[in-house]
């Protein structure tokens, strides 16, 4: 299996355990607008702040490293960023919805 393979798989499933901390746990999405946006930028904060630690990491070259980089690093903040951005189309959704009609 190649690099792009596993990369989009493990997308996925950041995208399937998203959409499942959503459903599951709707006590923790943000009620406000702003709130969310300030989730979704936190989020995108936490994606930049961690790519130097997973390059440094996977330079080593070793299989353990390699594995703490991308399921200890990168596939929670992945998992961060999918589940921001699903509670602002949330909001937004909703404080649309009175307006469609």
């Amino acid at each position: 299996m190649n690099a792009g393979i596993v990369t989009g798989l493990i997308g996925l499933g950041a995208g399937a355990i998203a959409l499942w901390i959503d459903v599951r746990f709707p006590q923790l999405a943000p009620q406000e607008m702003a709130k969310a946006v300030l989730h979704a930028a936190a989020s995108l904060a936490v994606g930049y702040a961690t790519s130097p630690a997973i390059r440094a990491l996977v330079a080593y070259e070793d299989q353990r490293l390699t594995l703490l980089a991308i399921f200890g690093l990168a596939f929670p903040s992945i998992l961060y960023c999918l589940l921001a951005g699903i509670w602002v189309i949330r909001l937004a959704q909703r404080s649309l919805s009175g307006h469609l009609r």
